[in-house]
């Protein structure tokens, strides 16, 4: 009796684990190397809401294995759908930087925001900026490394590629959210006045760094974008190991990051198929630089 007893808490425990190992997967729908595409290819009559994946259930699901769970990050057209957090407790950057979502040490880290924006259930406590971090250990995307967390945002450079996919979706606990893109850049971080993944208590300051310090650097000049103090904002932030025309340091070293900043929309406007730009061909492409020793 004993025996058969321990062997069905053995059989408890290793279903327990999976399950669990299940709800940290990235959804069922994404691939580590397959890029995938949420929107209907007919675009007429839709709303920016009807293709607005719903991921509360997700984001709950996570909550319930761990309480820093915040959101969920979901970019159309590459492999990036998955669970973000934060630690409450820390005031730094640093905690979930080779941490996975259960806390333990893990090479590649997790999806975390920044320990300075506001958040909250709804878009209703979002600050200005919200900075969603994960590392990128390739910009090839014929290394298999470029699978890796957000390796696939650098699909973004290509103008191709950025022209139809517009949209990127983020969830808080109790609202499914869309920004459109409205910035695709890489720059120096040692420069103070390139503070992109701040969260400014006065907006005034974001937009003057979004309009003077990273529209400059941004590779495409998008149509019609115009910003005033009520828009609120969301960047996401990762490594970049090929810059034209600057030889970089080791990526340990550099000061160069790669982003994309994108802007909260409203659920009822319309959908678009693409979007409008052209090529920035006199971004400003800052020196490279090393970290202070």
């Amino acid at each position: 009796m004993i025996l058969k007893k321990r062997t069905w808490l053995a059989i408890l425990a290793l279903v327990l684990a999976v399950a669990m190992l299940a709800a940290c997967s990235p959804r069922e729908d994404v691939t580590e190397d397959q890029p995938r595409d949420v929107y209907d290819p007919n675009f007429d009559g839709l709303r920016i809401g009807d293709v607005t994946p719903d991921l509360l259930e997700w984001i709950a699901e996570m909550y319930e294995l761990s309480d820093h769970t915040v959101g969920w990050i979901d970019v159309p057209g590459t492999n990036i759908s998955d669970v973000v957090v934060r630690n409450p407790d820390c005031r730094d950057n640093l905690y979930y930087l080779r941490r996975d979502f259960f806390r333990e040490f893990y090479f590649d880290g997790v999806y975390y925001i920044d320990f300075r924006a506001d958040l909250g259930p709804t878009r209703d406590y979002l600050g200005v900026n919200t900075t969603i971090y994960g590392h990128a250990m390739s910009d090839d995307p014929e290394s298999e490394a470029f699978n890796i967390k957000f390796g696939h945002l650098h699909r973004f450079r290509d103008p191709e590629f950025m022209r139809y996919h517009p949209y990127i979706f983020f969830s808080l606990p109790e609202e499914n959210m869309a920004f459109e893109i409205v910035a695709v850049f890489y720059g120096n971080v040692s420069n103070p006045e390139f503070s992109y993944n701040n969260n400014h208590e006065n907006p005034s300051d974001f937009l003057y760094v979004l309009e003077n310090a990273v529209m400059p650097r941004s590779l495409f000049h998008f149509t019609d974008m115009e910003f005033d103090v009520n828009d609120r904002f969301l960047t996401l932030s990762t490594c970049i190991y090929d810059v034209e025309g600057v030889e970089l340091f080791h990526h340990t070293e550099t000061l160069y990051r790669f982003g994309i900043i994108a802007r909260l929309v409203d659920p009822n406007r319309p959908m678009r198929e693409y979007v409008e730009f052209t090529i920035n061909e006199d971004r400003i492409v800052d020196p490279d630089g090393r970290w202070p020793s």
